[in-house]
Order: C-alpha cells, then sequence, then structure tokens
C-alpha cells in the first residue's frame, strides 16, 4: 500500500512537472518566434518604404526638370533605374489623361490606363498594391505588367508640376524575390540548429511566400502579438506597420515552428521521471534522496540546455544576432558604406543635421567601360575603392552612403559660412582622385563624376528637399555634357 501511494504521489507530481516544463518551454519558442516575425516585418516595411521613395525622387526629378526630357531620354531613364534594381519588372510614365508615354521594353506605350484604380490613386499620392495578372497589357509578355504568373507588386506615384496639379503617374511592378531575399536574411542570425518556418501572407491571408500551412483567416486576430499551439505547430503572426511616406499593405509574417521538435527535450526528463518514481515506490523511499537528487540534476540540465548556458543567455545571444543582421541590413555589402535604410538611420541620429548640412549627389561617369572593357569583377573592384576614399577621407561627423549601382550620396556637417567651402574642397578632391585613378587589384582605374551639391538651409528646408534639389542638379549636369560622353556610361 505504501509502494502504490509512493507511486501515485509520484506520478501526479512528475505530471505537474512535465506540464510546468512544457508551458515554459513553449513560451520560450513563442518569444523567439516573435522576435523573428518582428524583425522580418519591419525589413518588410524598409524596403517597401525605399520603392515608394525612389518612385517619388524619380517624380520630382521628372517634374523640375527645366525642360521636359525627351522619350527616349525618359525611357533610358526608366531602363537605367531597372537595371539598378532588377525587382523592377516594369516602369511606365503615364500623362494626366491616362496615356502610357513611355515604359521600359515600350511595353504598354500607347494604351489608355484611366479606367485602373491604380491610376486615380497614384494622382492623388503613393499608392502600392498587390498586382492582378492582367493590369495594363492584354497581351502578356516578359517584363510587362501582364507578364508571368509570378506575385507582383504594382506601385505608382503622382508627378507633381510646379503649380501644385499632377502632371501624370510614374507607375512599377515589382516582384516579391526581395520578400524572400530579407527571409533568409533573419534566418542566416538565427541561432537555432532548426530554422523556424516563416511565411508571408497579405491582408486577406494569402500566402505569398513560403509553405501553404497557413492558419484560416478567422485566425489571425488571435495570433497578433502572441503565440499559440494548434495542429501541432507553434504560430506568431506580427503585422507590418508602414511608415511615414506608405501605410502599408496590411501584410503578415507568420512564424511557426513544429511543436513536437520544441518539446523534444522533455521526453529524456519524461522517461527518468517515470522510471525514477517506480524506483522510488520499489524501495518504499529508502532510495528517495538519490532518485529526487537525479531528478534535480535533469531539470537543471533542461532548463541550461546541452551547452550549460541558462536559457536567459541563449536569448541574450539571439538579441545580439538579431541587432548584428540589424547592422548588417544598413551597410551595402560590397563597399562597406550606409545603403538607404542605413543613410535613415544615420538621419535619425543626428537631427541636427536636418537644417545644417551639405549634401552631393555623385554618380560616375564611364563606369560601364570599365565593366563592358574589364569585366564586372574590375567594377566591383572600382565600387570598392571608391568606398575605401571616401570612408578615409571623411571627417568624423559626416556620412557617405551607396544609394544602387554607381550612384553615391556625401552629408556633410559645417558651420553655415564654411558649408560652401567645404563642399568645394570634398568635390576637388574626390575629381582629383577619380582623375588620378584609384588602385585596384586590376590596377589604376580612372573614370569621371558628374555631381549635384544643395546647401540647407540655403537651397532647401530639410533633407528631403536637398536630396530632390541636388538630383535637380545632377540630372542638370549631365543633360549639359555632350551625347558622346554620356554614351560611355
Amino acid at each position: 500500500m505504501t509502494a502504490l501511494t509512493c507511486l501515485l504521489i509520484g506520478w501526479g507530481l512528475s505530471a505537474l512537472v512535465v506540464r510546468a516544463e512544457r508551458e515554459r518551454v513553449l513560451a520560450e519558442h513563442g518569444a523567439r518566434l516573435d522576435v523573428a516575425a518582428s524583425v522580418l516585418a519591419q525589413r518588410l516595411d524598409e524596403r517597401l518604404e525605399g520603392w515608394v521613395l525612389d518612385l517619388a525622387r524619380l517624380g520630382r526629378a521628372l517634374a523640375l526638370a527645366e525642360r521636359p526630357p525627351t522619350p527616349q531620354e525618359l525611357r533610358r531613364m526608366l531602363e537605367d533605374l531597372r537595371q539598378r534594381a532588377p525587382d523592377y519588372g516594369w516602369l511606365g510614365l503615364v500623362d494626366a489623361g491616362g496615356r502610357v508615354l513611355v515604359a521600359t521594353d515600350g511595353a504598354s506605350e500607347g494604351q489608355d490606363v484611366s479606367a485602373q484604380p491604380w491610376f486615380a490613386s497614384g494622382l492623388e499620392g503613393p499608392f502600392m498594391n498587390r498586382s492582378h495578372p492582367v493590369v495594363l497589357t492584354a497581351t502578356p509578355r516578359s517584363g510587362s505588367p501582364a507578364g508571368g504568373a509570378a506575385p507582383l507588386l504594382l506601385a505608382a506615384t503622382p508627378v507633381i508640376g510646379p503649380s501644385g496639379h499632377p502632371l501624370g503617374v510614374v507607375a512599377a511592378e515589382l516582384r516579391l524575390s526581395w520578400v524572400e531575399a530579407a527571409r533568409r536574411e533573419v534566418l542566416q542570425f538565427l541561432s537555432e540548429a532548426a530554422a523556424p518556418d516563416l511565411l508571408v501572407l497579405d491582408r486577406e491571408g494569402q500566402v505569398l511566400l513560403g509553405a501553404a500551412a497557413a492558419p484560416a483567416i478567422g485566425q489571425v486576430p488571435s495570433l497578433a502579438h502572441d503565440w499559440i499551439v494548434d495542429d501541432g505547430r507553434i504560430s506568431v503572426i506580427e503585422f507590418t506597420q508602414g511608415s511615414a511616406v506608405h501605410p502599408g499593405l496590411g501584410w503578415m509574417v507568420l512564424a511557426q515552428r513544429d511543436t513536437a521538435a520544441a518539446l523534444a527535450p522533455l521526453r529524456k526528463l519524461a522517461l527518468w521521471l517515470f522510471f525514477g518514481t517506480l524506483a522510488v515506490a520499489a524501495t518504499c523511499g529508502l532510495l528517495a534522496g538519490a532518485v529526487v537528487g537525479r531528478f534535480r540534476r535533469e531539470l537543471r540540465a533542461l532548463h541550461e540546455g546541452e551547452s550549460g548556458q541558462d536559457a536567459t543567455e541563449d536569448l541574450e545571444r539571439v538579441a545580439a544576432r538579431l541587432r548584428q543582421l540589424r547592422e548588417t541590413a544598413y551597410r551595402d555589402p560590397l563597399t562597406g558604406l550606409l545603403n538607404r535604410a542605413g543613410f535613415t538611420a544615420w538621419r535619425a541620429a543626428h537631427p541636427e543635421a536636418e537644417r545644417n548640412c551639405v549634401l552631393l549627389a555623385l554618380d560616375l561617369d564611364g563606369f560601364k567601360p570599365i565593366n563592358d572593357r574589364l569585366g564586372h569583377a574590375a567594377g566591383d573592384a572600382m565600387l570598392q575603392a571608391i568606398g575605401r576614399w571616401l570612408e578615409g577621407h571623411l571627417r568624423q561627423g559626416d556620412c557617405a552612403a551607396r544609394l544602387g549601382g554607381d550612384e553615391f550620396l556625401i552629408c556633410l556637417q559645417a558651420p553655415v559660412p564654411m558649408m560652401e567651402i567645404a563642399a568645394v574642397e570634398v568635390v576637388s578632391r574626390f575629381q582629383a582622385a577619380l582623375a588620378g585613378g584609384l588602385h585596384t587589384p586590376h590596377g589604376r582605374l580612372a573614370l569621371g563624376c558628374s555631381i549635384g551639391i544643395a546647401i540647407i538651409p540655403r537651397d532647401a528646408e530639410d533633407i528631403d528637399a536637398g536630396l530632390l534639389h541636388a538630383d535637380a542638379e545632377l540630372y542638370r549636369i549631365k543633360r549639359l555634357r555632350k551625347p558622346e560622353a554620356s554614351d560611355t556610361r
């Protein structure tokens, strides 16, 4: 009877211990999934903001042009943008009446799109939404808005004239390949041996990226900012929040992990509890102390993990990895300079520069012949040499960023009376360095550079307006160059 009593008590206590450990393990995995989903949702918002700003800058540059560009110049401008950002599947310029003036590859040119919902929304402000299989063209073709069955995003932004009235719309279709790239970045920096499943869903709950094992749309509200265990999986959902320039698409990031895999370490504990309880019942308490000690060691091993580190340390290691992911997301992988997201973060950390700085918009001249003559490895080496020069010749407090392709941005901070002098000095030294040739593994390579300058507050009120002014100056300088010089790009 004593043995049976000890056995029943032991099994009851074992069940309570296993249940408590199960809840702790599930909560720990739920917290990790929430961190992963939050980081991916933030990366998606940053990339969407970048696309909207790209199109907005293009539209403002067109509106600020001193003379209307020719259709050939417009088409070349759109083709250059698509070449620098391969995620663009199609770009086009639509007049205020809804007719497509120019487009990449000539797709949809001359067609009337005034009845399309995105056109009316694009005239009013930045617009972005999922693209239907046929948006502009009636005949699918490669690179056009109707070409291919891959998921697409349709973006549009107005071209506002000096009078404040819209002159037309810049429209683009974006492939969703960048979503997969963002997901891979997050998975790469997670420390678990078995990475979680990360899915991206639209606002209706349709899976855009990842396996189709997504929850029903009715479950989504209960998942937000929490985790549940259902159908053998731990699930967490985070919503994209949008940004100041775009309200977002209402996308959801679903992070999941197999419950059986997460609870696998508990099996060892459960076995020890079961057989240990039998031993306690059989010996009538003579070996109770030894068995309890063994239980304590097993619980400690489960809590600390196989490496002997506390679970809190493991979570701190995950947080450090995610901070490293954020730093990597702010850097251009080729040159080590800040990228667009990094420049946005730099602005947030240096609010004094918003209304007191000099902006230099740089666009390399003669870069394409280097790629054509010596290969893309030589072109990459040249971009790396430029990145090293900028890092080594700017003062502390200044910053340099690579915006894409062969386009760079320099932001200088200086007292107002010295701004123009500082800009002239940096421009002169940089032009001289390029003309004299930068050292690369392929020898000294030389090229030219077109530079647009904006001094804040002389030319613009803040950095956003200053970027538009510098871009307009850059385009004006490039238009003044001889045709043969521009053809070398």
